[in-house]
């Protein structure tokens, strides 16, 4: 498992002012659906994970995530689609070069009757602070341009900026605890701060990780409950999945996903219902090439 940190003790602090936000949000334009759906782990986690192992995707679950993966730099692009493609994203991930592990990506809609063709960037940094080896912080910065009438115009812009922590507590079972909190969606126009609180463990010699996650936002309170699972098949093969729990709406919602993980291509594939009301699977396919060996 690439998932490793030492020594990591659980703090709560900075981030609890931040549950504290303006309820009311810009009616029009919202950015669609497409632009702001997970994929690749976090698509097959539904979305959740504060504390669970992954990749770059893991940035929008909680940044300060990025230094606990494997040490390396890549390149990566993926697609999604419901009834139709409707997504495209490339990026870069980089923990091997500079204390510093950056992701940054890319990614934009694809202009249909009922989707706006809108564009994000993001960047996400995190560092393990030497002092205090058991504990990273992250921070994410995205800007959205939205509604796009031509490739560099657009009707509207969006800023949001998240914030996590990620900690590991060692046990004497020799089996560590992972801990993450994180908000994310800060100083957005048109949605609700997001906050996810999540633990996961390793299991059986580090082939399976369980985790689970409570997510939170600034406007309705409690969202959803999720648990997550990674299973390591073989030693260039990942199953994971979740399910989650909206008692709001009393729903459940579920994602699924094969990961090949070879040492330079590596290829995945997701499936996921969604915490809505539509019944259509959606899906997320992609490539990452490893530039570092």
């Amino acid at each position: 498992m690439s998932f490793k940190l030492k020594n990591i003790i659980f703090v709560q602090c900075c981030l609890s002012n931040l549950f504290f936000q303006e309820s009311s949000f810009a009616d029009t334009p919202k950015p669609s659906y497409s632009l702001m759906s997970p994929s690749s782990t976090l698509a097959a986690l539904s979305g959740a994970g504060a504390a669970a192992p992954g990749d770059a995707s893991m940035v929008d679950a909680n940044p300060a995530i990025l230094p606990a993966l494997k040490k390396e730099y890549y390149l990566f692009g993926g697609t999604a689609w419901q009834q139709r493609a409707d997504m495209v994203e490339f990026g870069i991930f980089d923990s091997y070069l500079t204390p510093v592990a950056t992701v940054l990506r890319a990614r934009e809609t694809l202009s249909s009757d009922d989707i706006e063709r809108d564009r994000r960037f993001t960047l996400g940094l995190a560092y393990q602070i030497p002092e205090i080896k058991n504990l990273s912080i992250g921070l994410s910065f995205e800007y959205q341009q939205l509604i796009l009438t031509e490739k560099w115009k657009w009707q509207a812009e969006n800023y949001r900026m998240g914030a996590g922590l990620f900690y590991q507590i060692d046990l004497a079972s020799g089996r560590p605890i992972f801990l993450g909190l994180s908000s994310l969606g800060m100083f957005d126009k048109y949605n609700p701060t997001t906050f996810d609180a999540g633990i996961s463990t390793v299991v059986l010699d580090g082939y399976y990780t369980l985790s689970a996650d409570a997510l939170f936002d600034s406007q309705s309170g409690f969202l959803s409950a999720v648990g997550g699972f990674n299973v390591a098949v073989h030693r260039f093969f990942d199953i994971k999945g979740s399910v989650g729990y909206n008692p709001n709406e009393s729903r459940f919602f579920w994602g699924t996903g094969i990961f090949f993980n070879g040492p330079v291509l590596r290829l995945y594939y997701t499936l996921v219902k969604t915490d809505s009301d539509d019944t259509t699977l959606r899906q997320t396919a992609g490539a990452q090439i490893a530039l570092s060996l």
